[in-house]
């Protein structure tokens, strides 16, 4: 599909497009002043409808963007290295270093079972394997590119993630299909 940068009206019109559906016009006008604020609820229903979708949705359905110039990976003593996700980022998506030949696999979760595999130096993948584990906001490459030597950093050459930034709504147009009318 196509990826969309929204702003809050944006969000909104594409919201009441689909949560409000057009009523067949038979010439007639209804008009009421006492009845609820459906903007406010309807902003509601859309934040946490955005809120769920950045942390929960398949990466099709959002539109990650380029932080590779915000990350600089240190080189620790043991052959890994980290990071720190910048405080926007909701969900990391793609890391590649230099001497890599293909993108990490991101496991999003430092509890999952296998994840502390990749902390022995004799169980975890090389850089022809490359794997990231991120828990909470710190990310840990277990096999930094061959030539990285203790204490350096490196900047990767592709770091892609879900941010999440006030009043802007990056997704895929694909995920507008999940919105649901509510009349």
């Amino acid at each position: 599909m196509s990826a969309l940068t929204l702003d809050l009206d944006g969000m909104m019109a594409e919201w009441r497009l689909r949560a409000f559906p057009e009523a067949v016009n038979s010439g007639c006008d209804v008009m009421r002043f006492d009845g609820i604020d459906l903007d406010a609820h309807l902003q509601t229903r859309m934040q946490a409808w955005y809120d769920n979708l950045i942390r929960t949705a398949p990466l099709e359905m959002l539109a990650p963007v380029d932080i590779a110039a915000r990350v600089e990976v240190e080189i620790l003593s043991d052959g890994t290295g980290w990071f720190l996700l910048p405080d926007d980022v909701v969900r990391l998506s793609c890391l590649l270093l230099p001497g890599w030949s293909s993108p990490a696999l991101i496991i999003p979760d430092g509890t999952i079972p296998g994840a502390s595999l990749q902390l022995s130096g004799r169980q975890r993948s090389d850089h022809r394997t490359p794997v990231a584990v991120v828990t909470g906001r710190a990310v840990r490459v277990c096999s930094p590119a061959p030539t990285a030597s203790p204490g350096s950093t490196v900047r990767p050459l592709s770091c892609h993630a879900v941010t999440d930034s006030p009043g802007i709504y990056r997704i895929d147009s694909l995920a507008l299909s999940t919105i649901k009318p509510i009349i």
